[in-house]
């Protein structure tokens, strides 16, 4: 569905800059649907460490879990 955001739960086991990475991303979406050169200036824009938040997240095995206060 357009403009809808689904999310995995398993996205809460991870630390909590990592969902916030997660949820810029899918958010920034909305506005570009594509990879693109331009939905990586909105990143840049909009979560400048966005590139070292995907290297820790692609990192971490899927099933770990991390709980963080």
């Amino acid at each position: 569905m357009a403009g809808t955001i689904r999310l995995n739960s398993e996205l809460v086991k991870k630390p909590r800059d990592l969902l916030e990475y997660v949820v810029v991303h899918e958010m920034l979406h909305l506005r570009e649907p594509v990879h693109s050169e331009r939905f990586h200036a909105l990143l840049d824009t909009h979560y400048p460490s966005w590139r070292e938040a995907r290297a820790e997240l692609n990192a971490l095995p899927l099933g770990v879990s991390v709980w963080t206060r």
